[in-house]
């Protein structure tokens, strides 16, 4: 999904007076930061480059024998891909900031006119089509939309040369993030000190902030379902919307509570700063918001007046306040402002 950028780490030092000391011990917010890149970020920014490249495979090989059955797989490797961006879209940090991934192949909404221009000029051989044609026109919406609209087909003209252009950039785009997170993760663990690298406190400040953007991202898209335009709708044509909303939690949950004992998450760190009440707290709240979000319908446009969103969009707001308040005054945390906040 399209996340709206925080202040860059020069801004958010300006924001307000930059607290010297966590409540922590001197050890455990570079644990946490080292938690952050090496245990979660790293193995995510590899299987998305993974799937990505299988996605271009099983595209190569479907529109070699442009049937039914291919096009099942090709949609199947497409919610692999697709899901394991929304693995790693909430943190918009790092060479992801840099690279511009989210404008870049997960533009949203896809304009529909503009694939479709795009598939007839295909159709017609012209040349530099892709590179002519506008973001808005690509990336995993734009795949999305060629693969299940109500007549969809791979045997129609262009639409696989424009289906394989796209799986390629997805590709190299992916395969560039895997490398430049790698880097940029070598050098944090390497104490190496540079204007674009931050202190593990500075880290551990942007790290909570874009975490309260991404939960305060998902608060909002839920909070508006029931009046929302269903071309807006996440996951609309492939009625995939809750898994990937429960996918774009999936990184925000690891990075606030963990999932396995080893983990070193914030309410690991909450417990080495003295508030063990505040970390269990914390579980609770994100317990809650997949509950929440467990009772959505798999595709977002039947919620309707349902009520169906009401649980995670109370569970969310809970958990907001709780990091606003509690969590980032234990952890002496500058909360940046949000440009998602419209002030």
């Amino acid at each position: 999904m399209q996340l709206k950028p925080i202040l860059t780490l020069s801004a958010l030092l300006l924001a307000g007076t930059a607290h010297a000391d966590t409540a922590a011990p001197p050890d455990a917010t570079p644990r946490y930061v080292q938690y952050v890149l090496n245990d979660t970020l790293l193995p995510r920014y590899r299987q998305l480059a993974d799937a990505n490249r299988a996605l271009a495979s099983q595209l190569q090989h479907s529109c070699a024998r442009p049937d039914n059955a291919g096009l099942a797989a090709v949609r199947q490797q497409w919610q692999q891909a697709y899901g394991s961006w929304m693995r790693v879209a909430a943190l918009n940090w790092g060479p992801t900031a840099q690279l511009r991934s989210q404008r870049t192949i997960a533009f949203r909404p896809t304009r529909t006119a503009l694939v479709d221009s795009a598939v007839s000029r295909s159709a017609a051989h012209e040349a530099d089509v892709f590179d002519t044609t506008g973001t808005a026109a690509k990336g995993y919406t734009a795949i999305e939309y060629l693969l299940y609209r109500p007549a969809a087909s791979l045997a129609t003209p262009g639409v696989c040369a424009w289906l394989q252009r796209n799986a390629d950039e997805l590709g190299e785009h992916s395969a560039e993030l895997q490398h430049q997170w790698q880097r940029f993760a070598t050098r944090i663990s390497a104490g190496e000190t540079a204007d674009d690298l931050p202190s593990s406190q500075q880290a551990l400040e942007e790290i909570i902030n874009l975490t309260l953007a991404g939960n305060n991202e998902l608060h909002k898209e839920l909070s508006r379902l029931a009046g929302q335009k269903p071309e807006l709708v996440s996951g609309k044509r492939s009625h995939s919307g809750k898994r990937l909303l429960q996918a774009q939690f999936d990184l925000l949950q690891q990075l606030l509570i963990g999932g396995k004992g080893k983990d070193f998450a914030l309410a690991q760190l909450l417990e080495q700063a003295g508030q063990p009440a505040l970390a269990q707290q914390l579980r609770q709240r994100v317990t809650a918001v997949n509950k929440g979000l467990a009772q959505l319908p798999d595709d977002l446009v039947q919620v309707g007046r349902s009520g169906k969103e009401k649980a995670a969009v109370q569970a969310l707001a809970t958990l907001l306040t709780l990091l606003e308040g509690p969590v980032a005054d234990s952890l002496d945390i500058t909360l940046s402002f949000n440009e998602s906040d419209g002030d």
